[in-house]
């Protein structure tokens, strides 16, 4: 999917998007109830969330018979800030 600037740093301005990423960076393999559990959410909130970061790589998961692990796309978030500062004419160091 085609990704614009606004867009991926739209997936990072909601809190709980931040929130769910930092747990994931923290604790790779989490399940959505997990998520929920950690953060005191419901299940559906968790759940589009989720969805949202998904649609835009920005998490992934493995399968495993009816229960969904998921972990952060690191790649993605280097990709999409490497991105933006090479737009802005600042060079990584």
């Amino acid at each position: 999917m085609p990704r614009t600037h606004s867009g991926f740093f739209k997936m990072l301005s909601a809190r709980t998007r931040v929130q769910i990423l930092r747990l994931l960076l923290r604790e790779e393999d989490l399940t959505v109830d997990d998520l929920a559990t950690r953060l005191g959410l419901s299940l559906p909130t968790v759940s589009r969330h989720l969805q949202l970061l998904r649609m835009n790589d920005l998490v992934g998961f493995r399968q495993d018979a009816q229960t969904r692990y998921y972990h952060v796309n690191k790649e993605e978030i280097h990709r999409g800030v490497r991105d933006f500062l090479h737009d802005l004419g600042i060079p990584l160091v």
